[in-house]
């Protein structure tokens, strides 16, 4: 992977998050967010529906806002 730039320190403090993500959302998350791959793309490249990709997107998204909630209750 390329080393990626951050614009913000938070945003390596959202990229950190998401890399602790479990694989199965983490790859979707990352596919779509950072690498900008379309939902057809990401189903292509992973062989699953895009029911599938979306709904890791979806299941990813709330974990992370509940972990970086967490993060953030307790500083």
């Amino acid at each position: 992977m390329d080393e990626l730039e951050f614009r913000e320190p938070e945003d390596r403090g959202l990229f950190e998050a998401v890399m602790r993500l479990p694989e199965k959302y983490r790859i979707v998350i990352h596919l779509f967010y950072y690498e900008e791959y379309s939902i057809d793309e990401i189903s292509a490249a992973l062989h699953s529906h895009p029911g599938t990709v979306k709904s890791r997107l979806s299941r990813g998204r709330k974990l992370l806002k509940s972990m970086l909630t967490e993060v953030v209750c307790h500083d």
